[in-house]
């Protein structure tokens, strides 16, 4: 997987993931739930592209829950929710994938359980020397790139606000996810913050 600064566009969407999590569940295709979306306006757009370019980001987390965790999303209990919405998140771009592993675990791990905004800005330094990529990302595009990942890790309750720095916890779920993530490397990481097994 490449590092993409496409997640800039993103946001939680947990009703659209629900949404399209409850269509998959009642077997419609891809193209059935593109359709309906589009024509009954479900994610309450102004234009077609607009609903057509949340869909494709919409659909592509959706799928990192369907069909297995998608159970335990309806299932389960808000928490689970949280923790499923940030994973299917962390699945489906590079830079946030390791962005948690290599700053969020490492600091609950190493740091005092803490987490600064600067921390986040040195991290895209570090990966700028690794990848041109990253590197070539306008200003503007890596500040936007943090933000997005703070408000993933601020709405799944991973970290919180106390003073000026971020406090990091991991997350509770219940029983059954908490059994379940033994056989899933990163929700198991997300529920620890624990690298590894």
């Amino acid at each position: 997987m490449e590092y993409s600064a496409g997640f800039t566009s993103e946001g939680w969407f947990q009703q659209e993931i629900e949404y399209t999590l409850d269509q998959l569940h009642k077997g419609f295709s891809r193209t059935e739930i593109r359709n309906k979306v589009i024509e009954d306006n479900i994610f309450l757009l102004r234009s077609e592209s607009a609903i057509s370019k949340r869909f494709q980001i919409v659909y592509r987390r959706a799928k990192t829950l369907y069909p297995t965790l998608s159970d335990y999303y309806f299932n389960g209990t808000n928490a689970d929710q949280k923790v499923l919405l940030l994973y299917s998140f962390l699945k489906c771009y590079r830079y946030a994938y390791e962005n948690f592993y290599e700053l969020i675990v490492y600091r609950y791990q190493h740091k005092n359980r803490t987490l600064k905004v600067s921390d986040m800005s040195f991290y895209m330094e570090e990966k700028e020397q690794q990848s041109e990529n990253i590197a070539n990302w306008h200003i503007a595009t890596k500040k936007k790139i943090n933000s997005t990942l703070l408000l993933f890790y601020r709405e799944s309750g991973m970290i919180e606000l106390v003073e000026n720095e971020y406090k990091v916890s991991p997350l509770h779920v219940s029983q059954a996810l908490k059994q379940y993530a033994e056989q899933d490397i990163l929700l198991k990481a997300l529920i620890t913050l624990k690298a590894g097994g």
